[in-house]
């Protein structure tokens, strides 16, 4: 990444000024800064400036005033000739036009993050066709709340660039007009960005979540009641400008395959309460929905990778919302077969407590995971679904142990295998997660809604097993 130099100045630290260069690149992100410490000595004092600063402000010759924040050493260079120490460290974030001498992180009560391609997502344009079908801009305000309560609130909002103004303006080969996608977080008082940062990466899980994608940020601004623009007797609030590590422009690839038709829009979202959901289980999910999405987030991933990934979610997913214990899963058991006649539920005993004896093993919870209380059918193509957490456990213990026992005496998935089983155990995962952020099983809608998404394992078997007949391949 290349990072441009903007200029030299002073950043205050521990009651002292230091002399700077500051480089950043606001497109990409990335953030430097060199602090030129002079002595008399032939060799700095390594631990004249610490390894890691929160916060360090400063301001350049030309007058720009910044806060870097999250700062970690770099590097050391001893300039002997010029009796100068170099300090360099690289910074998380930028915050433009800020800087305070006693190096307090900034406070604001809004911060707004700019996002791409999630218009469609969001199912609201700014825009409108006219009766002459021309295009004009709506006279409300595009606004959604998706989450609020006592502390902060959190919307989703759509803003666009203007149409020409002036008859001048329209005298050009192009007119660009452009909308995007705002998630705008409010709170009630003051607090740093870190604050709202951990309040939108909640939200940003979730977008991810639904539309199978890595969510870019193009843009981030920041609002403080001590910072604004005086226009006659009104105060208006000037937005602060703020460059990061995971803040970049987006750049939109030669080939993107539309899959919108998979999403889960923010309308399904808000109708089934799923962000107050996620924000009250964000703790116990957080861990289960990044294994998830880690997969969509790396090109050209292996099935084998994805595999591990899925599996470690399921069984991270019943140990935190079902049980990790051994009496209270017997127990559960129980209810679950209470209604059947004594053969059938030893049938079932037997089969969901599988291996498990002083804990829960895998099988086992996978077991119940694929039961799923009776309230949905998992398809498991050609596996018989008394033999499908057997050979899912199996195939797990010998990619994790590469032990050629178990693919003696079990049967083990090949990787072929994998790019279809992989879609069912999504499935089934992705059925717990939506469960949990508020979805049920209505009128077979929650059944389609997967079945859109990750497609019926037995029927991609069923054309394979077909096209390479018809074609002896």
């Amino acid at each position: 990444m290349e990072l441009q130099y903007r200029g030299s100045g002073k950043v205050y630290y521990n009651s002292k000024e230091y002399n700077c260069d500051l480089y950043y690149n606001e497109k990409l992100g990335g953030i430097l800064l060199k602090l030129n410490v002079r002595h008399k000595k032939m060799m700095g004092n390594f631990l004249e400036l610490p390894l890691e600063l929160p916060v360090l402000c400063g301001k350049l010759n030309t007058g720009f005033k910044f806060t870097l924040l999250q700062l970690t050493r770099t590097g050391m260079q001893d300039l002997v000739s010029y009796g100068t120490t170099v300090y360099t460290f690289v910074s998380q974030y930028l915050v433009c036009g800020i800087a305070n001498k006693n190096n307090s992180a900034p406070t604001f009560h809004k911060v707004q993050y700019r996002l791409s391609n999630i218009i469609e997502w969001g199912e609201e344009s700014v825009y409108q066709v006219g009766e002459l079908f021309e295009l004009t801009n709506k006279k409300e305000n595009i606004r959604k709340t998706l989450y609020k309560d006592e502390k902060f609130e959190v919307s989703y909002l759509v803003y666009s660039s203007s149409f020409p103004i002036v008859n001048h303006d329209v005298l050009k080969e192009v007119i660009k007009i452009e909308q995007r996608g705002l998630i705008e977080v409010v709170i009630n008082g003051k607090e740093d960005l870190e604050y709202f940062n951990k309040i939108f990466a909640k939200v940003k899980r979730l977008i991810e979540l639904s539309t199978l994608e890595k969510i870019n940020i193009e843009e981030v601004d920041a609002y403080s009641v001590d910072v604004f623009e005086k226009i006659g007797n009104k105060k208006i609030e000037r937005n602060i400008q703020v460059y990061g590590i995971d803040i970049n422009e987006y750049k939109p690839k030669d080939y993107k395959k539309n899959r919108s038709w998979k999403w889960i829009t923010i309308t399904e979202l808000i109708n089934h309460n799923s962000f107050k959901h996620y924000f009250d289980k964000d703790e116990k999910l957080a861990p289960i929905i990044e294994l998830f999405l880690e997969p969509f987030y790396i090109d050209k991933i292996s099935e084998t990778k994805v595999f591990l990934n899925i599996v470690q979610a399921l069984e991270t997913y019943h140990s935190r919302f079902i049980t990790n214990d051994m009496k209270g899963f017997k127990q559960r058991i129980g209810e679950m077969v209470k209604d059947f006649s004594p053969e059938r539920a030893e049938e079932i005993r037997k089969f969901i407590l599988a291996n498990s004896k002083r804990f829960i093993t895998l099988e086992s919870r996978l077991a119940d995971l694929l039961i799923a209380d009776w309230k949905i059918y998992f398809d498991t193509g050609e596996i018989n679904r008394t033999d499908f957490p057997e050979i899912i456990a199996a195939t797990r213990n010998y990619y994790i142990h590469y032990d050629e026992r178990i693919k003696n005496e079990r049967r083990v998935l090949t990787d072929e295998e994998l790019q279809i089983y992989n879609r069912a155990l999504i499935q089934i995962l992705e059925y717990y997660i939506l469960f949990e952020l508020g979805f049920t099983e209505e009128n077979g809608e929650f059944k389609k809604r997967l079945f859109s998404r990750w497609g019926n394992v037995s029927q991609s078997l069923e054309l394979l097993r077909l096209s390479r007949t018809q074609h002896n391949t």
